[in-house]
């Protein structure tokens, strides 16, 4: 049996590890336009120079060779034959399989901006892009940052503590993390990274991205007129799945490739996981992609387990789950926070801990009572059980703050 896999992230090799625990004399050909394996998780680092690319590698040196698994790098799949079973490289060759992964990932969304195309804008998704960031902000005195997702929001931290004090984040949302946090909590965060010296601009978007007669950024015009010095742009206002293999072949989702818990697509022995697909979410029970990291790393072993004759699918599957520590601050977002049902009850809990830290609990209860979605601000100690609550539709019983022994504990109505 010979598996094809198109993609080296997170579902790729969770799905190639799992295709050899499962059969020792498979064949495994792994696909990658990209020169190594990294982790889009520390790009940032790489963008501040907190750290150097070679850091970022996720798998040990020797992964390939233990695992057995042909990996080319460099080289991207042009085409899909799926009667044939054959993919098209980039360099000319054609590919047999029996099974094929597509893992493409997704690639930086580029909004319809005046003066996007050109030198001195970026987006952030693979080493190229943070390596090209950090080797020109050395020379650069105004960084714009377009998005306040946690994209954006971690880079515009890690910029500022390397030394960067011009630093300006314009987000349409009325707060940062608008998918992840909030009124209170966004409200909150968003003063906590103005005093973190970064400067925000919310509720306002950007129309274009000015250039001087050499066709460098000199600015940004947003949209209620205002301009922005900015010689460095940082686009980090979404992704767009790379579906493209895929689009003339079988279903397409409202963004991404659907598949079934098994990882399977529409198309036979064609399997997806990861950022390119749609899903079920546990958490609001429809089709949705789930771009995280631990949920590529899950659909990647199921996709990989089938692939290879198993029988397993994919439970307790959610991409509507966050945990990220900014300006100091631990969170961790649960759920539809960005979209609660008109009908469900908003509770929030503040107490302070045994250092006198503020911290929150904004919990969404459905119309049954059952925990539908959750923020966790600075203690986020309990955020499994909070977790498995949503997807199991459990009540807040005792998870209720003010079941938990606190310092000072309040109900805020």
């Amino acid at each position: 049996m010979k598996h094809l896999i198109i993609g080296n992230s997170a579902a790729g090799t969770a799905a190639a590890e799992a295709i050899r625990e499962n059969d020792p004399t498979a064949e495994i050909v792994m696909l990658s336009k990209d020169a190594t394996f990294f982790s889009r998780c520390q790009l940032h680092l790489v963008a501040s120079g907190k750290r150097p690319s070679a850091k970022t590698r996720f798998v040990p040196q020797n992964w390939a060779e233990h695992y057995g698994i042909e990996v080319r790098f460099g080289q991207h799949a042009t085409a899909v034959n799926a009667l044939q079973k054959k993919v098209l490289c980039s360099h000319g060759e054609n590919i047999d399989y029996d099974r094929l992964l597509l893992a493409t990932g997704a690639s930086s969304l580029t909004p319809p901006i005046e003066g996007i195309e050109g030198p001195g804008v970026f987006g952030l998704r693979n080493l190229e892009d943070a390596e090209g960031i950090y080797k020109q902000i050395m020379g650069r005195r105004h960084v714009a940052i377009i998005g306040a997702g946690l994209v954006g929001c971690e880079l515009a931290e890690a910029l500022v503590e390397a030394g960067h004090t011009s630093v300006t984040i314009i987000e349409i949302a009325p707060h940062p993390l608008p998918l992840q946090l909030e009124e209170r909590t966004g409200e909150r965060m968003l003063r906590l990274m103005v005093d973190h010296g970064i400067d925000m601009i919310c509720r306002d978007s950007v129309t274009a991205i000015l250039r001087d007669s050499q066709g460098e950024p000199t600015a940004v015009r947003l949209k209620t007129g205002r301009e922005i010095p900015a010689d460095l742009v940082v686009c980090a206002a979404g992704v767009r799945p790379n579906i493209d293999l895929f689009a003339p072949l079988g279903a397409i989702g409202h963004r991404g490739i659907v598949i079934d818990s098994g990882g399977r697509t529409s198309v036979p022995d064609i399997f997806a996981a990861g950022d390119v697909t749609e899903s079920c979410d546990s958490t609001v029970g429809r089709v949705m992609p789930s771009a995280i990291w631990p949920a590529a790393r899950r659909q990647g072993r199921v996709a990989g387990i089938n692939m290879s004759g198993g029988d397993e699918s994919l439970t307790e599957h959610t991409g509507l789950k966050t945990s990220a520590v900014l300006c100091g601050t631990p969170l961790v977002s649960l759920g539809p926070v960005f979209d609660p049902h008109p009908s469900w009850q908003k509770q929030i809990y503040e107490h302070t801990d045994s250092r006198g830290r503020l911290c929150t609990k904004v919990c969404y209860s459905d119309q049954n009572g059952s925990l539908a979605a959750a923020v966790l601000w600075g203690d986020i100690s309990l955020s499994g059980l909070y977790a498995e609550a949503i997807i199991h539709k459990h009540p807040l019983g005792d998870l209720a703050p003010s079941a938990i022994p606190d310092y000072r504990l309040q109900a805020v109505v």
